[in-house]
């Protein structure tokens, strides 16, 4: 029983709640507390709902860098890199960097004020000096040499936690920088003139390769220069990507590496062979022309994606590229329905697009003179790079009346335009696993898609972006893009844990927009200017996400 109880001492009311018990067949008070006067009481709930005139709120971006804290702790980085490099401070500044870098597309310039202002000073207070000049002293403590012992230690950490790699996805893809090197200079190496996946042609590229486990979290990464064709690219890393994943304790059998027809040849993949290391790759049209002019009627189904998309496909033996392998075409409707739309969009846009050129091109204008090179230079920005070879146009020049006139003719060739459209929906599979089912095949080979999503994490500004590389000779880019593909694993490794406690895989880019909102309150009151901080209210995900990741751990009181 539970009651409110009156003690009169000398002349004066005094009130405590009560709370009795049987006890061992007796009835006992078993909580007694002391409420105060009735005057206390009244005034103690007067005070509740008035704001104090020193009351002072202060909101810090609270969930990105708790998050990036959470996978430190676990990951162990910033112990690594200070055991690697041999100090603490350069393992703080780094730890710094991918919690700011991953907050908002902050540079090394802004290092230093974007730490003055966030809640990391206060979490973190012993942070060495982030200065611009500072920084680039850490970084040039990053040798090739301990970068490699830190990525090792690392992957080494991961095995440990049960993350042993055995599929491997690996892809490539180049990034742009703002400078034009000189050839001649031995330190500036890796930004070349190449093919930019971003179609920014003006730009010299930086490429990068990395190797991902079947939970896409990065085991390997190489800087390459940016004019390195793919081809040549996969057979000088791997080697060096083997020889890693070896160190790790995976059994050369054991190990299946997944790669697109980009870096296909004769002696990579003979390569791979002397490795007794086994493949999933695809091929191009053109290898296999009669498989993929099959009728429908050739396909069985094989399974429904997670989106309610059926998968259809059959399979063949077939030697190519020197390897007895095996082929399995597979066929999403919903794909070729999207490839089909895309398509009739480009088409339309080129010869539009053309014809509105000739036409321009026919009459005299003013301003700068045209010439053939820039009337071609106007098509080819026309040209989807996917489906260049199915549109043509010509672009000739003739004196007429004292001005150029030019001819500019835009058409598409039939016969591709057929045999591209046959390919719509399909996906050409080859790979040496024999043993495998079709299915598993075919769903091994799709799983490369996560690939995108982790480019599409190091190419956007928000979220953890490798560009703008504003540095200038090969190690401090090396070591910025060592950096951000640590941002990615942390990423990664954020979104594993939270799929492992909630049962719920969220995309990247939606689990940083829920980190974002997580915000934490500073509470200054009273004549001592006592600060207290305070977890904002939370709802739905937000609240799982630091239930699932113990973030409250990182409020800092």
């Amino acid at each position: 029983m539970t009651f409110l109880y009156r003690k009169h001492q000398s002349g004066q009311d005094y009130w405590y709640i009560r709370k009795t018990a049987r006890v061992d067949g007796e009835s006992r008070t078993v909580i007694n507390i002391y409420l105060g006067t009735a005057d206390q009481i009244l005034n103690h709930f007067k005070s509740r709902s008035r704001i104090p005139d020193e009351l002072e709120l202060s909101s810090y971006s609270f969930g990105t860098s708790a998050a990036v804290l959470a996978a430190d702790k676990e990951l162990g980085f910033s112990d690594i890199v200070s055991e690697s490099a041999g100090s603490r401070s350069t393992a703080l500044a780094l730890l710094a960097f991918i919690a700011g870098r991953s907050e908002k597309p902050v540079s090394k310039n802004g290092m230093d004020e974007w730490y003055e202002e966030s809640l990391l000073k206060m979490i973190i207070p012993d942070m060495p000096d982030l200065s611009t000049r500072s920084y680039l002293r850490y970084m040039d403590r990053l040798t090739p040499e301990c970068v490699a012992d830190i990525k090792l230690k690392l992957a080494m950490k991961m095995v440990s936690m049960g993350y042993k790699p055995s599929l491997v996805f690996f892809d490539l893809t180049n990034f742009s920088t703002e400078q034009q090197p000189d050839l001649d200079d031995s330190q500036r190496t890796l930004s070349r003139c190449g093919h930019p996946k971003n179609g920014d042609f003006q730009a010299k590229l930086v490429g990068l390769a990395t190797a991902s486990t079947d939970q896409h979290l990065p085991v390997f990464h190489e800087v390459y220069p940016g004019n390195m064709a793919d081809v040549t690219l996969f057979s000088q890393v791997i080697e060096s990507m083997i020889n890693q994943l070896l160190k790790l304790g995976t059994v050369a059998d054991d190990l299946i590496f997944v790669f697109d027809k980009g870096v296909n040849s004769e002696d990579n993949l003979a390569e791979l062979a002397d490795k007794k290391v086994h493949f999933v790759s695809s091929l191009k049209r053109v290898q296999v022309s009669d498989l993929v002019e099959r009728p429908l009627s050739s396909f069985k189904k094989l399974y429904v994606t997670a989106n309610g998309e059926e998968i259809l496909g059959f399979r063949v033996n077939r030697k190519v590229m020197g390897i007895d392998g095996v082929i399995v075409v597979s066929y999403n409707d919903a794909a070729r329905r999207r490839q089909r739309i895309d398509y009739r969009r480009a088409r339309k846009r080129f010869l539009n697009g053309g014809k509105e050129i000739a036409t321009n091109m026919s009459k005299k204008h003013r301003g700068r003179k045209s010439t053939v090179q820039s009337v071609t230079e106007r098509i080819e920005d026309l040209l989807p790079k996917k489906w260049r070879g199915v549109f043509k146009y010509h672009v000739g020049a003739t004196l007429d009346d004292g001005f150029t006139k030019f001819t500019v003719r835009a058409w598409v060739d039939k016969k591709k335009e057929k045999s591209l459209k046959s390919g719509f929906g399909k996906t050409i599979i080859f790979t040496d696993k024999s043993g495998w089912t079709d299915e598993r095949i075919v769903r091994t080979y799709l799983a490369r898609s996560g690939m995108e999503e982790d480019y599409h994490v190091l190419k956007d500004v928000l979220l953890f972006p490798v560009m703008p590389i504003f540095h200038r000779i090969d190690d401090r880019i090396r070591v910025h893009t060592f950096l951000c593909v640590i941002g990615l694993l942390f990423y990664r490794f954020i979104q594993l844990r939270l799929e492992e406690k909630t049962k719920v895989k969220l995309p990247i880019e939606r689990m940083v927009e829920e980190l974002d909102r997580l915000r934490v309150a500073a509470v200054t009151m009273g004549p001592k200017n006592d600060v207290r901080f305070v977890l904002e209210k939370r709802r739905g995900v937000g609240n799982d996400i630091v239930k699932a990741l113990d973030l409250q751990r990182f409020v800092p009181n």
